[in-house]
Parts: C-alpha cells; structure tokens; sequence
C-alpha cells in the first residue's frame, strides 16, 4: 500500500511539473533599448508593469523566455516595466489583451512584438513621402488635411499624419509602409470629408504597391471632397432622369390610346417601368446620402441585364401580331439567367450594410461585377440576333400582305440602338482588359464607356416618345390585314385553280384601280383593301401579283409610289419640295423605307436618280 502511494505522489509531481506555460519572445523591435528588462503583466499578477516574479530572462540560446504555472487562463500583455512602455501594434497604436488558455498539461507560447508605446514606428519597408500637388478649389482655405490608412487605424484625424503645406497649393506627408501594399486616403479631418471622385462619388482606396514602385517619393491630386461635390444632378444624370421620367409618361401614353394594342402594350409597360427603375437606381448612386442609406440601390440597375432581352423579344412576338408566335408566345426558360443571377447577387443583398459599403467603395466587388456584367453582353447579343431573326422572317412574310408597315420601321430604329449599346458594352470590356494586360489603370475610361452606355440606352425612352407621337398606330390594334393563311379553304382553292384569263382579268382590273384611285398613296394600304377594290379575294390577288408581276405585295406597291415620285418629281409645281415631302405625298411613311425600296427597284438612291434625269 505505501508504495502504491508513492508511485501516485510521483505521477502527481511529474504532473505537476509538466503542467507550466513557457512563453518564449521570438521577436521585439529592433529599436528595443538594450538594457531594458521585459516583463509579463496581466491579471494573473494584478497588472503589475515591473513585476519581478514575471521577469524574461535569458536561456543558453539567447532568446528571452518566462515559465509559469499553465493550469489557469489570464489575460496579459508585454512591457518594459511600466505602462508608458507598452506594446503596440506595428504602427504604435494599441492592441487588444493577449490570451492565454490554459491547461491541465501546459503550454508554449512564442510571442512576436511589434512596436512600443514609447518609441518611434520602425516601418518594415521605410517610409513614402507623398506630395500633394492639386487640391479641388472649393477647399476651405483654412482646412487641415490628413492622410488616413490602415497605419493608423484608418483614424481620419490623426496629427501624426496631418499634411504639411508647402506654399503654392502643395502638401506633404510621410507614411509608413509596413508591408508590400499600403492603402491611404486624404481627408479634411472626418470620414464625412473624405476625397471623392472627380465627379463627386466615393472613390477607392489608394495604393503603394512597394514593388511596382522605383521611387518612396510620390505625388497625388486630389479631385474632390464627398461633402463638397455640390448637387449630384449634372447634366448626365439630369439626361437620366429625365428618360426615367419619360418612361413612365409613356406607360401612361400608351395605355390611353383609343384601341391600343393591350397584348403588345403591356409587355412595353413592363419594359418601361424597369427601364425607369433602372436609370434611377443608377442616378441614385451619384448621391452620397441616398448611397449611404440604401446602398444596395448600387445592384438595382444590374438586374436588367438578364431580364430586359426575353421580355423584349415577347414584346417584339405580341406586336408583330404573327399567329403561330401568339401561340407560343415566350418560354419560361428564357427567364432562367435572370432566375440564377438573382440567387448569386442574394448574398449580396443579405450583406450588413455597413460591410457592403465598405466592399463597394475598395472596390472588393470588382470582379464579381465584371463577370456578371461579361456574362450579360453575351446573353444579349444572343438575344439582339434572335429578335433580328423574328423581324426578318415577319418582314418576309408582311411582304406579301402589306405594302408599309410602321412597326418594322419603329423595330428598325430600336434594334439599331440596341446594337450600339452592345457596342459600347463591348468596347468596354476590351478598354478593361487591354489594362489588365498592360498593367495600366484604365478605368477612367471604362467609366466614361459605362456613362455612355446608360446615356445611349436611355435614349430607348425618347425614341419610344417621338414614335408615339409621329406614328401612334404603332401602338394600337391593327386594322384587318388577315394574311391569306387564315382565309377560307374555298378560296385558298379557287386561287389555286385559277386560269390564265381569269388572272388577266384580275390583273386589268388591279392596273385600272392603280391608276384611277391611286390606292398606294395611302401609307396603310394592305392585300385586303387592295383587293376589294380591284373586286377580287386576297389569294386572288397575291397570286396574281406574285406570279404576273414576279414581285410581293410590297415591292408591287412600292413601285407604284416610285413612278410616280419620278413623274413629279420633275414637274416644277414640286421644285420647292424636298425629297422627302415628295416621298411622303406619294404613300411612304419613312426615310428609310423610301430610300431602301428606291435603291432596290432602281439600283441607285432618288438624288442620283435625278441627277442623272435632270442633269
């Protein structure tokens, strides 16, 4: 029995022994005085800076080290015997309390101070002087000016980096590096006086990168105060509230008319009110308190991207009016994109605001944007040639029913702004990775591209206004223009067992209404009315023009309207009229399309047409 007691008072000494914390300094700054004694001070000893039982001392190595009893956990810090003489973080600014554990079996801890209290910063890397040649002229004449970065804490008034003036404009500051790339920003003495833009939002961090630098000497402008950046409505966000607001006047606009074509003028209604929402959430983003309050307004605007395209391309499907697309309408697949960018941005969205503003303004979310945005000009140059295909197969189709129809006109005009936009958009995207490639900072031009993207985007707005006003039937129910697909049987039958002296009866018939009526200076004339008039159905007649004329029902019209703009085009009763107004008098109801018809019956434009004929 008595030995079994020993061996137990052995293990609990050998325990006992083995339970103790060493904490070992690998490393102090190298301004440490010599003589200096360090000391362990915490609540395990009441605090006390210069306690003697908490001395480091030396082992056989050399390294300074202390042995404690390790079962407990305190709290503690470093010191060279008093609190004057305290640790610090590596830009002399205070630290949080260390921590110790504890532990039924001991510990070491190696330990590595970074700067004292009392002595002078010793950067890692030296110091940067920057030099500030430029200041915005509305900067009060009395204001101190600061630099702020992660050396002191991001404190935006710190006197130790208070800038020195040096006549002329000029001020001067140095500030440590401590490692490869230092952050830095200039204020006038509050986060609220931060520089900004030159357009007054918030800027990015600035940077030293120590290896892409040759020399500590660096010289920076300042473009301008947040808090004095003036009225954020300038004349491009002015452009874009003012096509936000038109957007929603022409909800209204269109959805007023008399007889408006309700299942192509809601998909519109839809298409407006994002393209309002969208411009403001962009303008939005210009003002400093609006960003500060709800700054995730930022990701508004990006939410068009997967969304806009699908719903026009439905759009273009219900105005067209074709039977088989009014059937099938849109998928719902086409939705998907936008279904998988919204759970992507959700983090975002979730993000506590304080850190989402914080991302934003040191641009963290570059790159996220950047590949949401690339992704997105993908997706819609897909879907501009997917609706260019659906308006080039209903122009082939129209061409036998309609001898002018306004909507392709109008689909023309917004699918051109359109592809400029996707221009834009691209050239963009080649400006930012012709810097990548170069090392160069570029984005100053990438901001003036995105600015002009917006502006030409917003120009959809006023295109739909003037369209609205100059050709309101646009939005409207059509008249009866029943392709000959949906005509009767009977008559599909008849046409089709037509012999050739019936079709040279229908055929003087048609010539005598050309000429006596003059039906094709009528901009809306279609197949049905046509064939009234010349008393016959409309398979008849395009039967008879496509195969007696070898034309379609359009290019038949048209060259109706041709001749006889040749034939007063000459008379000199018409010598004060443009071109144009002689076009519009003879049925055409655009630019456009007169010039387009002209050049492909005539093979030459109207103005070398009369050149040639006049002299």
């Amino acid at each position: 029995m008595r030995k079994a007691f020993a061996i137990f008072g052995c293990c609990l000494l050998a325990l006992a022994i083995s339970a103790q914390a060493t904490f070992i300094i690998d490393e102090f700054p190298p301004n440490t005085p010599e003589p200096d004694s360090l000391f362990l001070s915490g609540s395990i000893n009441n605090w006390t800076p210069n306690d003697p039982d908490f001395l480091f001392v030396r082992d056989t190595s050399g390294r300074l080290f202390l042995t404690l009893p390790g079962k407990q956990s305190f709290e503690y810090k470093i010191t060279r015997g008093s609190w004057k003489r305290v640790e610090t973080n590596e830009f002399g600014q205070f630290i949080n309390n260390r921590q110790y554990q504890g532990g039924a079996q001991g510990d070491t801890a190696f330990l590595k101070i970074l700067s004292w209290e009392d002595l002078p910063v010793n950067p890692r890397h030296g110091w940067a002087t920057i030099t500030i040649t430029e200041t915005p002229k509305n900067t009060p004449p009395d204001a101190s000016l600061y630099a702020v970065g992660g050396f002191n804490d991001w404190h935006p008034g710190d006197p130790a980096y208070q800038l020195a003036p040096l006549g002329n404009g000029a001020f001067q500051v140095r500030i440590p590096l401590m490692e490869d790339t230092t952050y830095y920003k200039f204020t006038r003495g509050s986060w609220e006086t931060i520089e900004g833009r030159r357009n007054g939002r918030a800027r990015i961090n600035r940077q030293y990168i120590l290896h892409e630098q040759s020399s500590k000497n660096v010289t920076a402008a300042i473009e301008s105060w947040e808090d004095l950046a003036g009225n954020p409505i300038n004349l491009y966000t002015f452009f874009l509230l003012l096509a936000a607001f038109q957007g929603l006047l022409l909800i209204l606009a269109i959805n007023t008319l008399q007889d408006n074509n309700r299942a192509a003028n809601r998909v519109l209604s839809v298409l407006l009110l994002m393209l309002s929402v969208a411009l403001a959430g962009r303008v939005s983003t210009y003002d400093r308190d609006i960003f500060n309050w709800i700054p995730r307004l930022l990701v508004l605007p990006d939410f068009i991207y997967f969304l806009y395209a699908p719903i026009f391309l439905l759009y273009i499907n219900r105005l067209l009016r074709t039977p088989a697309r009014n059937k099938g309408g849109i998928n719902w697949w086409h939705f998907v994109p936008f279904l998988l960018q919204v759970a992507f941005y959700f983090p975002l969205i979730l993000m506590p605001k304080g850190e989402f503003i914080a991302k934003v303004v040191n641009q963290e979310f570059k790159p996220f944007f950047a590949w949401s945005g690339g992704l997105a000009l993908v997706f819609n140059a897909v879907y501009w040639f997917l609706c260019r295909r659906t308006i080039r197969q209903y122009e082939r189709e129209s061409g036998d029913t309609l001898a002018f129809e306004p909507n392709l006109e109008f689909l023309r005009v917004v699918m051109w702004l359109k592809f400029a936009c996707l221009i834009i958009w691209a050239t963009t995207y080649l400006i930012g990775g012709l810097g990548l490639i170069l090392a160069t900072d570029l984005s100053f031009m990438t901001e003036i591209t995105t600015d002009t993207l917006w502006v030409a985007f917003s120009l959809t707005a006023f295109f739909l206004g003037y369209y609205t006003m100059r050709q309101p039937e646009i939005f409207k129910l059509p008249a009866s223009d029943t392709p000959p697909s949906e005509q009767g049987q009977e008559e599909e039958e008849r046409a089709a067992s037509m012999g050739e002296e019936e079709m040279n009866e229908i055929k003087e018939q048609l010539e005598q209404a050309m000429e006596e009526s003059q039906p094709y200076r009528n901009p809306g004339l279609n197949l049905h009315s046509l064939a009234e008039m010349a008393g016959t159905s409309p398979h008849s007649l395009s039967r008879v023009i496509n195969e007696g004329y070898g034309m379609n029902f359009n290019d038949f019209v048209n060259s109706y309207r041709i001749e006889e703009f040749k034939r007063i085009a000459q008379q000199e009763d018409y010598q004060n009229h443009t071109l144009l107004a002689i076009a519009f008098i003879v049925g055409f109801n655009s630019k456009s399309a007169f010039n387009r018809s002209f050049k492909k019956l005539e093979d030459c434009t109207p103005r070398e047409y009369l050149k040639r004929v006049v002299g």
